[in-house]
């Protein structure tokens, strides 16, 4: 199992059904993989298949707007 220490994370809280995090829990044993990276994985499939895929966001902050008239 490869970890990538480099990648920042954050925490993000979502309420499921028992039933459902038992199938994750489950799964996570039977593929010997974190459940976050379960859940990773699902999300990528879900927003890929919606359509929004390598959303990026600018962390340079916005030009100032002195002098631009």
């Amino acid at each position: 199992m490869k970890v990538n220490l480099k990648e920042p994370k954050k925490l993000f809280t979502v309420r499921l059904s028992e039933n459902i995090i038992k199938d994750i829990r489950l799964l996570s044993v039977d593929l010997d993989m974190p459940v976050s990276e379960i859940i990773a994985e699902a999300v990528r499939d879900v927003v890929q298949k919606y359509g929004r895929t390598q959303v990026t966001y600018s962390t340079a902050a916005p030009e100032s707007k002195k002098g631009k008239r």
